[in-house]
C-alpha cells in the first residue's frame, strides 16, 4: 500500500498567483465574468483548459461557473502527462493535493480500485505536472475542498480510453463529476488555429468517439489532453449525459497580442438533457 503523501503545488507563482487572497479573487472573477448560469445537477463532466491563468483562466471560468454549487461525492480529475511517458494511466492513490486555496483529499478507496483497474503506473508523474493542479483553485471557488481522484494519461488515444471511461461510469456515484483537462492546438497562426480547433470541437460535440479518436490519431484534430477528453466522452455517454455544450472558445492571442503562435482553449459541459 502506498504511503500517505501530500502533493505540493508545483506551478503556484508561475501559472497562477501563490497568494491565496489574490488567487481567489482572480478565479472568482473569471467565474463571475463568464455570465454562465450554474446548473450543478445537470453536469456529469466538463472540459477545461490548463494554461497560465491570464491566458486560459477566463475560459476555465465558463466551465466552472456551470458547476457552481454541485455537491459531488468525488471529482475525477483526468489530464495528460507533459513530462513522463504513461502507457496506461497513473492514479494518485493516497493523501491529498495541496493548493493555496486548500487541501483536496484523495478518495483513497476509489483511487485504489481504479489503480487496480488500470494497472496504474508510477505516481511520480503527478509531482511536477500542471494539468490537474491548475484545476484546483477553480474547484475551490466553485465547489470547495471536495475529495478527488487524480488520473494522468499519456499522449496516445485508443479503445482502452473508451473502456476506461465506461468503467469509471460503472464505479461512480450519480453525483460524481469528471473534469478533463486539455488545451487545443498549439503555436499555429490564429486563422489556422481557429480552423483546426473548430474541427476538433465539432468532433467532440458530435459525440462520436471513434471519429474523434481517428481524427486525433491522424492529426486532423489537435488536443494535448485528447486521451482525457476521450475518457470524458465515454464516461458522459455511459452516465446518460448526452447534451454537450460549447461554453467558450478563444486563443492566447486575445491576451498576448501575438497572433502568429497561439494556443487554443475551450470550455465544454456534458449534461443530462432532462435536467433544468
Amino acid at each position: 500500500m502506498a504511503a500517505y503523501m501530500e502533493r505540493k503545488p508545483a506551478v503556484a507563482g508561475q501559472f497562477y498567483p501563490n497568494e491565496p487572497g489574490k488567487l481567489r479573487a482572480m478565479v472568482e472573477g473569471f467565474i463571475e465574468e463568464s455570465g454562465v448560469a450554474p446548473a450543478p445537477d445537470s453536469v456529469a463532466a466538463i472540459i477545461a483548459p490548463h494554461a497560465g491563468f491570464i491566458y486560459s483562466g477566463p475560459t476555465a471560468g465558463f466551465a466552472y461557473a456551470r458547476i457552481r454549487g454541485k455537491r459531488p461525492r468525488r471529482v475525477i480529475l483526468a489530464g495528460c502527462s507533459h513530462r513522463e511517458y504513461i502507457s496506461t494511466a497513473s492514479v494518485f492513490t493516497r493523501g491529498a493535493f495541496l493548493s493555496p486555496l486548500g487541501a483536496f483529499p484523495i478518495d483513497e478507496a476509489f483511487a485504489e480500485a481504479l489503480a487496480r483497474e488500470t494497472q496504474s503506473e508510477s505516481e511520480s508523474a503527478h509531482l511536477y505536472e500542471h494539468a490537474l493542479e491548475v484545476q484546483l483553485p477553480f474547484l475551490a471557488a466553485a465547489l470547495g475542498e471536495v475529495p478527488i481522484v487524480p488520473v494522468l494519461l499519456g499522449s496516445m488515444i485508443g479503445e482502452w480510453h473508451a473502456r476506461l471511461g465506461r468503467a469509471l461510469a460503472k464505479m461512480s456515484d450519480p453525483s460524481d463529476l469528471l473534469i478533463a483537462s486539455t488545451d487545443l492546438s498549439h503555436y499555429l497562426r490564429e486563422p489556422d488555429a481557429n480552423s483546426m480547433d473548430q474541427r476538433t470541437l465539432e468532433a467532440v460535440l458530435a459525440q462520436k468517439w471513434d471519429d474523434f479518436a481517428h481524427g486525433i490519431q491522424h492529426n486532423e484534430y489537435s488536443m494535448c489532453g485528447a486521451a482525457a477528453v476521450s475518457v470524458a466522452m465515454a464516461y458522459a455517454q455511459s452516465m446518460g449525459a448526452n447534451a454537450w455544450n460549447l461554453l467558450d472558445y478563444r486563443t492566447s492571442g486575445r491576451v498576448s497580442g501575438d497572433y502568429e503562435r497561439v494556443v487554443g482553449y475551450a470550455a465544454i459541459s456534458m449534461e443530462y438533457a432532462d435536467e433544468a
